[in-house]
């Protein structure tokens, strides 16, 4: 059973649980009824300049460990200053350390599009991720079929929220396709052997249209490695490790986009 399994696994008994505090109908009511801004995560990757950067907050990972050490609004407050042009944040409490409450706190501080990273496996979550403030959500192709993976993609962009789906190979990416979705992410790293490799974002980008956004994940951590994606025609790249490790992740940040 590789990481992505148990992780849904989890996640899905997560749900459930949720559900029972609140439910279904209550949290879409409470969705539907409420008005509030969002902020452009699409058009914040869409900028004709140096490579679009997507900076994350991740309190630990399963291959790194912990990597939030400081306080979330002081990495929040850093990120603000940065010329990130948006933030993920991992919500995922159990194998990442993260929390939903997480989308308001970095939000109140920074100013830019705010992602929401996490398993999304029901529509329960997308709700749940607009009334807590996100502007955009991850959906991961791998953990849904095509019709789970529509409406939910359908439905996020009814509430304003735009989506990053991410592929990991080219059937995946198919589906992604199928769906017409804007905005495809490209994870360099192999689930079931947890290596990383940005030949994978190589290899797909030449499935993918020249209209699409694509944004490449994992294992970047150099302005080589930008420099190398911004020739393949990458749009923007997700970083969160080499930020945080970081002694300067301002500079670091800075250092990345610089084509």
């Amino acid at each position: 059973m590789n990481i992505l399994t148990k992780i849904k696994i989890n996640k899905l008994k997560e749900i459930v649980s949720l559900k029972k505090l609140v439910s279904l109908n209550v949290l879409k009511k409470r969705a539907l009824t409420l008005v509030r801004d969002v902020r452009p995560f699409e058009a914040a990757l869409e900028k004709k300049r140096a490579m679009n950067l997507i900076a994350e907050i991740k309190p630990k990972s399963p291959s790194a460990g912990k990597l939030i050490k400081t306080p979330l609004d002081q990495v929040a407050k850093l990120y603000q200053r940065s010329n990130a042009d948006a933030i993920s944040v991992l919500t995922d409490k159990k194998y990442f350390g993260g929390d939903v409450k997480n989308l308001n706190r970095v939000k109140l501080v920074a100013k830019q599009p705010i992602l929401r990273k996490d398993f999304i496996l029901d529509k329960y979550q997308v709700y749940e991720s607009y009334l807590k403030g996100a502007d955009a959500i991850l959906l991961i192709v791998s953990l849904l079929n095509e019709k789970k993976l529509r409406k939910l993609y359908q439905l996020s962009k009814s509430l304003g929220l735009d989506c990053l789906v991410e592929v990991h190979n080219l059937r995946e990416l198919k589906k992604a396709l199928k769906i017409k979705a804007r905005i495809i992410g490209i994870n360099n790293r192999n689930l079931k052997t947890m290596r990383v490799n940005l030949n994978t974002t190589a290899k797909l980008i030449k499935h993918i249209p020249k209209s699409k956004i694509v944004v490449s994940e994992s294992g970047i951590g150099s302005s080589a490695d930008t420099k190398y994606l911004k020739r393949l025609g990458v749009s923007a790249v997700l970083v969160g490790t080499s930020i945080l490790k970081s002694t300067n992740p301002i500079k670091k940040i800075f250092e990345l986009k610089v084509i």
